[in-house]
């Protein structure tokens, strides 16, 4: 896959979170593009909440990342980020 397409996909699959409002529903997009990885997943949930950069917690380092991919649906299922973008 070329940048070009990388790119479309990406964008393609943040346009249908960006609806998402429930779990199921991300895990649901996630399946129909095949994404199993969860650092693929917390980076798609990041592009279309517009996070450019993150300042992780002290602690963060010690999570799995299955625990900070749960952190991200919250943030993201918390919907105030829909605010600023």
């Amino acid at each position: 896959m070329n940048l070009t397409e990388s790119i479309r996909l990406s964008t393609e699959i943040s346009q249908q979170l960006f609806t998402c409002v429930s779990k199921d529903e991300i895990e649901g997009v996630f399946n129909s593009f095949k994404i199993s990885q969860v650092p693929d997943k917390i980076g798609l949930l990041r592009l279309c909440m517009g996070v450019k950069n993150i300042s992780p917690a002290p602690l963060s380092n010690k999570l799995t990342s299955e625990q900070q991919y749960a952190d991200e649906l919250l943030v993201f299922l918390d919907g105030s980020w829909r605010f600023l973008v």
